[in-house]
């Protein structure tokens, strides 16, 4: 692995372990301050909203202005958003930020996966996708259980005071990676001319953006009321919701760094499409299976398998399609992304109210996945035997 992509993944460490010790207190913090539901869900609306379009928008000057440059300073200056929230809970100041931390945390995504590439080659790229989303899903698990001891010992303030500062500092080891000189600096105008793709990349570009509408739908209506869901049909406490996130955090990060070699034994599509069809029956067992324990273990496997197979399929993408067009494309596909998942989640309250709401939500959700599993056969599954694949995964012909 290169130093410099090293240097990355010390980066995605320490910021996503912040990141994850300053989330699982912030909500809890505005309890203990007397904010209701519908104010917190309303942040959370504006957040995705802001990852939606401030991300596209900051996500897009990587490809003007450089991918390490954006990357530094979108973290910090988020580091300053999530430090500001802490320090000055004011309702109208949380909502205006709420915007601006959903953009800036979807643009960090954004662009770092786009530096990864930037910083990678055919020989290391897969290895390194699947090194960086388990130590980010890792490093959450870490987050998540450091934060809440923090918030008990230390007080739920001085823990998000931290949590801030440390992901600001994390800033410095981007620091430590040498600058990829820019090739030629584009207009915008240039950045959504699709007309020199070529046909074989729009086809997989277009594969790449139904699959982002149909999960990003699917998902959101319930990925984001987890507690809820375990709260409204189980009455579980807290403890026992934590403990199913993190068995399915911990299956996650064991996965993705498990997946370049899974990949390479079975071949990255064949592992891929079968792990998108395994989804499909565990979200319909969610509809009717009513048994803590049982569900819990089918919550987890999903959350495992879905993710697992994110660093296969973003390597593939990113590596057939045109290097000065990558950061636009991932920000239109953040845009898909969270704009779906917005309006999917003003809808959980509409259909969780009927009769049958979970059941039915369930239902509709399993209906989404199906069909990305056969955007997946369709789209994707016939890139299996092409020559960048196998070089990707160093499989050989035959």
């Amino acid at each position: 692995m290169p130093k410099r992509m090293k240097n990355i993944l010390w980066y995605s460490f320490l910021s996503s372990a912040s990141w994850n010790m300053y989330q699982i207190i912030f909500n809890l913090y505005l309890r203990d301050l007397n904010m209701d539901n519908v104010f917190i869900s309303g942040l959370m609306s504006l957040q995705l909203w802001g990852s939606a379009i401030l991300g596209m928008i900051l996500g897009m000057f990587g490809d003007k202005y450089g991918r390490k440059k954006m990357l530094l300073i979108t973290s910090y200056i988020s580091g300053l958003v999530i430090l500001i929230r802490a320090i000055f809970p004011f309702e109208t100041l949380l909502l205006w930020l709420a915007f601006f931390n959903g953009g800036l945390f979807a643009s960090r995504m954004i662009l770092l996966n786009t530096f990864i590439v930037e910083v990678t080659d055919h020989s290391n790229r897969a290895k390194a996708f699947g090194y960086n989303f388990g130590i980010m899903m890792g490093s959450g698990l870490i987050g998540n259980m450091i934060g809440g001891v923090m918030g008990d010992t230390f007080g739920l303030k001085n823990t998000l005071i931290v949590s801030s500062i440390i992901y600001i500092l994390s800033t410095t080891t981007l620091l430590k990676v040498g600058d990829v000189k820019i090739k030629k600096k584009q207009k915008f105008s240039e950045l959504f001319n699709f007309k020199t793709i070529p046909k074989n990349e729009l086809h997989i570009l277009k594969g790449y953006l139904l699959s982002t509408f149909l999960i990003g739908f699917g998902a959101g209506l319930f990925i984001h009321f987890g507690n809820l869901i375990f709260k409204d049909l189980f009455s579980m406490s807290p403890t026992m919701i934590g403990v199913a996130i993190s068995i399915a955090q911990v299956g996650t990060a064991l996965g993705s760094f498990a997946s370049p070699y899974l990949s390479k034994k079975f071949g990255p599509l064949e592992y891929t499409l079968f792990l998108q069809f395994l989804v499909v029956p565990l979200i319909l067992a969610f509809a009717f299976v009513r048994e803590p324990y049982i569900f819990t273990g089918l919550y987890a496997l999903r959350f495992s398998f879905m993710n697992m197979t994110i660093p296969v399929i973003t390597t593939l993408v990113m590596s057939n399609l045109p290097s000065d067009k990558i950061t636009t494309i991932n920000s239109l596909n953040n845009l898909l992304n969270n704009s779906t998942r917005a309006i999917a989640t003003a809808m959980f309250g509409f259909i969780v109210g009927t009769t049958n709401g979970y059941r039915n939500l369930f239902l509709i959700s399993t209906v989404f996945y199906l069909l990305n599993f056969f955007v997946y056969l369709k789209f994707f599954y016939p890139l299996r035997k092409e020559k960048k694949t196998l070089n990707l995964y160093k499989i050989k012909k035959g």
